[in-house]
C-alpha cells in the first residue's frame, strides 16, 4: 500500500511539473520596462485658500459683523468676474471663547470664522485678488498654482511616458534577436508636482514688501511647475 501511494505521488509530480512548466516559460518570456517623461510648465491658474474672522461680546453680534464682511467679499470677487461656482465656503463656525481666571473658566464672547476656496482660473487676477481681499480683512493661508487644463496634460505626459518605456523594451529585444510582440499588463503611475503652493509666510512676505508703499499692487512670481510621470510596462517577446 505504501509503495502504491509513493507511486501515485510520483505520477502527479509529473503531471504538475508537465503542466506548469508551458506557463512558467511563458511568463519568463517576456520584458518588464519602466518609462519616464517629464516637463516644466507655466501655471495658469491659482486656488487662494483664506478666512475671515471676527469677534464680538455675544454671538449674534460676531455672526452679523462675519456675515456682513462674507457679503463684501463675495462682492469684491464678482466685480473681479470670479463666478459664483467658483467660490466655496468651506469651513463655518461660530463659537465662545474663554479665558481662566483663579482656575475658573470665565467666557470672554464669540468667534465667527469662514473659510474660503476661491478658484481664479485667469491668474492675470490674482494680484487683484489678493490686494482687495486684505482691504475686507480676509486672512491668506496659500495659493496653490496649477493648470486649467491638468487631465489634458497629464495624459500627455503619461503617453510620453509609455513612448519612453516601449522605447527602452524595443532595444533590449533586438538586442537578444527579438521583437516586442503584444502589451501583457501595465501599470501607469500618478502624475506628479501638477501643483505648486505659496503658502502663508510667503505670502506675508510679499505684502510687506508691496505695503512700503501704499497702494502697491501686489506683485507675485508663480514660477514653473515641475511635473513627472512613471509607468510600468510589460510586453511579451516574439
Amino acid at each position: 500500500m505504501k509503495h502504491k501511494l509513493i507511486a501515485w505521488l510520483l505520477v502527479l509530480a509529473a503531471c504538475f511539473a508537465f503542466y506548469a512548466s508551458p506557463t512558467l516559460a511563458a511568463e519568463r518570456d517576456s520584458i518588464s520596462v519602466t518609462g519616464h517623461a517629464s516637463a516644466e510648465v507655466a501655471p495658469d491658474m491659482a486656488v487662494l485658500f483664506g478666512g475671515l474672522e471676527k469677534r464680538a461680546a455675544t454671538a449674534e453680534e460676531a455672526r452679523e459683523n462675519l456675515a456682513k464682511e462674507m457679503a463684501a467679499f463675495k462682492h469684491l470677487l464678482l466685480v473681479q468676474a470670479i463666478p459664483d461656482q467658483d467660490i466655496q465656503t468651506i469651513h463655518y463656525s461660530l463659537q465662545p471663547e474663554y479665558r481662566f481666571e483663579k482656575n475658573r473658566r470665565k467666557l470672554t464672547g464669540y468667534a465667527a470664522r469662514a473659510d474660503y476656496k476661491v478658484k481664479i482660473k485667469n491668474l492675470e487676477k490674482l494680484s487683484d485678488v489678493i490686494d482687495k481681499s486684505v482691504n475686507v480683512n480676509l486672512l491668506i493661508d496659500r495659493v496653490d498654482f496649477g493648470l486649467n487644463n491638468r487631465s489634458l496634460f497629464e495624459n500627455q505626459l503619461l503617453d510620453e511616458a509609455v513612448s519612453n518605456a516601449r522605447s527602452k523594451a524595443a532595444v533590449v529585444a533586438r538586442a537578444g534577436g527579438r521583437s516586442l510582440g503584444y502589451l501583457i499588463r501595465a501599470s501607469l503611475g500618478t502624475v506628479t508636482g501638477a501643483t505648486r503652493t505659496m503658502n502663508r509666510n510667503m505670502m506675508m512676505a510679499k505684502l510687506e514688501d508691496g505695503a512700503a508703499m501704499e497702494s502697491t499692487p501686489t506683485e507675485i512670481n508663480p514660477g514653473v511647475i515641475s511635473v513627472e510621470a512613471n509607468v510600468s510596462l510589460e510586453f511579451a517577446l516574439e
